[in-house]
């Protein structure tokens, strides 16, 4: 899921929100949400889907299928 970790840098980026902001919003480590973003682990479904949510972006977005939300 390379695509994944770098459209979730680029949606946080544009949003002006820190992966630190965005793991807490998750209820996670910083640390687990590293590992996410630079493809080391993948999250659950249901993370997806609440990365999804607090991003405002479809799983499809994030997950390479659609190129624009």
């Amino acid at each position: 899921m390379k695509i994944f970790g770098e459209r979730v840098k680029s949606v946080l980026k544009e949003n002006g929100k820190t992966q630190k902001e965005l793991a807490a919003a998750l209820c996670v480590r910083t640390s687990t949400l590293c590992e996410w973003l630079n493809d080391h682990n993948e999250p659950p479904m249901q993370v997806i889907v609440d990365i999804a949510l607090a991003l405002d972006v479809s799983t499809d977005y994030l997950l390479g299928v659609k190129d624009y939300d």
